[in-house]
C-alpha cells in the first residue's frame, strides 16, 4: 500500500529536475540564435574649453597638406589661364568684325565715288554734240572723234545707239579704237558686270 505513493513522489522529483536542467540550456541555445545587438553610442564631440574665459574654443582648422596646396595653386592657374584665353578670343572677333567694317566703309565710299564719276561722264557729253555726230556717217564720224581726245570720244559714242558706236569705232585705227573702247567700259562698268550698251561697244571695237 505504502510502497506506490513513494514510487510516484520519485517520478515527481526526477521530472522537476529533468525540467531544472532543460531550461538553462534552452535560454542559452535561443540566446545563442538571436544575439541582443549592442546600444548605439552617438558620436561625441570633443570641446575645448578655455581656461580664461569658460568657454569653448573654436576648433583650429587642420592646415593643409602640401599635396593639397598644389593642387589648389593648379587650380587657380588653369582657371586663370583659361579666363585669358576667352579673353584674348573675343578681342581677336572684335577685331576681325571691325576690320570686315572698315572694308565695307571703304567699298562703300569707293562705290559712292564711281557714281559720282560715271554721272559726271554721262553728263558731260552735250545732246546737241551727241545729236549731230549721230547724224553723220560712220566714216566721217570716226576721224573728228578720234581728233577730239580719248575722253571726249568716250563721252559721245556713249551717248549713241550701241549699233551707231560700234560702227563709229569701227572705222577708227585698232588701238584709238580700243582705247576709247576701254575708257567707256571703265566709266560706265558695275560691280556685277558691264553695262548693256557699253560692252556692245567694247566688243566691236575690240
Amino acid at each position: 500500500m505504502t510502497a506506490r505513493p513513494t514510487t510516484r513522489f520519485t517520478l515527481f522529483l526526477a521530472l522537476v529536475a529533468t525540467a531544472a536542467v532543460s531550461l538553462p540550456h534552452a535560454a542559452f541555445a535561443a540566446g545563442a540564435e538571436t544575439p541582443a545587438a549592442p546600444p548605439e553610442i552617438p558620436p561625441q564631440e570633443v570641446r575645448i574649453i578655455d581656461e580664461a574665459t569658460g568657454e569653448p574654443k573654436a576648433a583650429e582648422e587642420k592646415p593643409m597638406s602640401e599635396v593639397e596646396r598644389y593642387c589648389l595653386n593648379i587650380a587657380d592657374k588653369a582657371q586663370d589661364a583659361r579666363h585669358a584665353l576667352q579673353a584674348k578670343q573675343l578681342r581677336d572677333i572684335e577685331s576681325e568684325i571691325t576690320a570686315k567694317i572698315d572694308e565695307l566703309e571703304t567699298r562703300r565710299a569707293d562705290y559712292q565715288e564711281w557714281i559720282k564719276e560715271r554721272k559726271a561722264f554721262l553728263d558731260n557729253a552735250s545732246t546737241i554734240v551727241v545729236d549731230i555726230y549721230a547724224q553723220m556717217k560712220p566714216d566721217m564720224a570716226a576721224p573728228q572723234l578720234a581728233k577730239l581726245g580719248t575722253e571726249n570720244a568716250a563721252m559721245i559714242l556713249v551717248r549713241l545707239k550701241s549699233r551707231q558706236a560700234s560702227s563709229v569705232l569701227a572705222e577708227m585705227e585698232p588701238d584709238k579704237a580700243a582705247e576709247i573702247a576701254r575708257l567707256i567700259v571703265e566709266k560706265t562698268s558695275t560691280d556685277t558686270g558691264q553695262d548693256t550698251e557699253s560692252q556692245t561697244v567694247a566688243e566691236n571695237a575690240s
